[in-house]
């Protein structure tokens, strides 16, 4: 399936749902944001075994920028499960997996990123880049566990990239400087809250 039928199909269930890709948060969930933050980032799709459209939502503190270098306030993720009533139920948060605001360098590591949040069948994933300075991506990806009713680790890719030193006329500018792939493959699950990005 390609980007754009996966895109119309994702519209038609939002939709289908109650909500349209241009809606904000559900007034349900803005309720339950912690009064001392604010959304940074969301994102909709189905994170359980059911078929309602469920949420991540990435918060922050509204001044994280003016605290200086190295005491960056967490930026809590929070997943919302999608009720039949309509309503939505706060299932889980982790405070220690999106990047702070202070740890890409010259950038924002998850602002910067083209897409931060993705979800697809019961399967998200937080994306990180910077590309100021530096160049690199970091992708950790959780799945729902049936078994356990909950979010696990799955896997997490760190690359690296580097200028490339080729003055052919087709070369790109960077290169694949270096990559790492942690898989949860024959270990013992890790839950979400559990996890930790550093």
């Amino acid at each position: 399936m390609n980007k754009k039928t996966h895109a119309l199909l994702y519209a038609m269930l939002l939709v289908a749902s109650g909500f349209s890709l241009a809606q904000s948060l559900p007034m349900n969930i803005l309720k339950q944001i912690p009064g001392n933050y604010t959304v940074l980032a969301y994102e909709g799709g189905l994170l359980n075994a059911d078929k309602l459209v469920d949420f991540i939502v990435v918060l922050h503190k509204p001044n994280e920028e003016s605290r200086g270098n190295n005491v960056s306030p967490p930026r809590p993720l929070l997943i919302f499960i999608h009720n039949t009533d309509n309503s939505f139920k706060l299932a889980k948060r982790n405070d220690h997996l999106v990047f702070k605001f202070d740890e890409g360098g010259q950038c924002d590591p998850f602002t910067d990123s083209d897409e931060g949040l993705a979800i697809s069948k019961r399967y998200f994933t937080v994306q990180h880049s910077v590309a100021c300075g530096q160049h690199w991506t970091d992708y950790i990806t959780f799945r729902f566990a049936p078994e356990l009713q909950d979010w696990v680790f799955h896997k997490r890719i760190s690359e690296s990239w580097v200028l490339n030193t080729s003055t052919g006329p087709n070369a790109d500018a960077l290169i694949l400087g270096g990559r790492e792939m942690t898989s949860a493959k024959g270990k013992a699950p890790i839950l979400f809250e559990k996890y930790r990005s550093d």
